[in-house]
C-alpha cells in the first residue's frame, strides 16, 4: 500500500520537473528569435509565452479542484509581473546585441543576487553552510557558463 507522503513527493517531483523544463523554455525562445532576426517579435512571444503560463495554472486548478484566494492570486500576479520584465529586459539586451553568453548569467546571477541580498538585509535570514554553498556554486556556474 503506498502512503500518502509517497504520492505528494511524487507529485512534487513532478510539478519540479515541469518548472525546470519550462523556466529554461522562455529564454531559450528569445535566444532563437534573436538569433533568427526577430528581436522585434520578441514582446509578442513573451506576451503568449506567460499567456500560456496562465492557461496552464488555470487548467491545472480545475483538473485538482483547488480553489485559491486573493492573495495568491495577488502574489502569482506579482511574481508573473516581476518575470515579464526581467524577460523583457533579457530580450532588449539581445535585440541590442548583447550576446547571450553575457545577457543570461547576468539576468541569472542578477535574480539570485537580488533574493540573496532581500532574505538577508529585509527578512533577516541566515544562510547556513548548504545555503551558502548554493550560493557559491550557483556564482561560480554563472562565470563558467559565461567564459564559454
Amino acid at each position: 500500500m503506498r502512503s500518502a507522503g509517497m504520492d505528494k513527493s511524487k507529485l512534487w517531483m513532478q510539478l519540479m520537473l515541469v518548472s525546470f523544463v519550462a523556466n529554461g523554455l522562455g529564454p531559450f525562445g528569445l535566444k532563437v528569435l534573436t538569433e533568427r532576426g526577430l528581436a522585434s517579435d520578441q514582446s509578442q512571444y513573451l506576451f503568449y509565452w506567460y499567456l500560456g503560463g496562465v492557461v496552464f495554472a488555470l487548467a491545472a486548478l480545475v483538473v485538482r479542484r483547488a480553489g485559491v484566494n486573493g492573495r495568491e492570486v495577488l502574489l502569482g500576479a506579482a511574481m508573473g509581473g516581476c518575470s515579464f520584465a526581467g524577460q523583457s529586459f533579457t530580450a532588449l539586451a539581445l535585440s541590442h546585441a548583447v550576446p547571450g553568453h553575457i545577457a543570461f548569467p547576468l539576468t541569472t546571477g542578477g535574480s539570485l543576487f537580488m533574493v540573496a541580498a532581500a532574505g538577508i538585509l529585509f527578512f533577516k535570514e541566515k544562510i547556513g553552510p548548504y545555503g551558502l554553498c548554493g550560493v557559491g556554486l550557483g556564482i561560480v556556474s554563472l562565470v563558467m557558463l559565461s567564459i564559454a
